[in-house]
């Protein structure tokens, strides 16, 4: 699952991936998309920061992969 970061009156733009949530049992589909919640969007966002994402500075989208805890 990824989520897309943009600043109002920024330009660019960050791709933050999570983990994929478990399989379940026996190969059957998931049927639901596992939710994430505010605070583990919010400590994404800060370790996309942290890992030099400026949303105010200019450039090409950059993409982030973070784990279960968000950074």
């Amino acid at each position: 699952m990824a989520i897309t970061l943009r600043r109002g009156e920024g330009q660019r733009e960050a791709v933050v991936e999570f983990p994929a949530p478990p399989q379940p049992k026996y190969g059957a589909p998931t049927l639901k998309a596992s939710p994430i919640g505010p605070e583990l969007v919010d400590k994404a966002i800060a370790s996309s920061i942290e890992a030099g994402w400026d949303p105010l500075s200019r450039g090409k989208v950059v993409a982030f992969v973070v784990d279960e805890s968000g950074s």
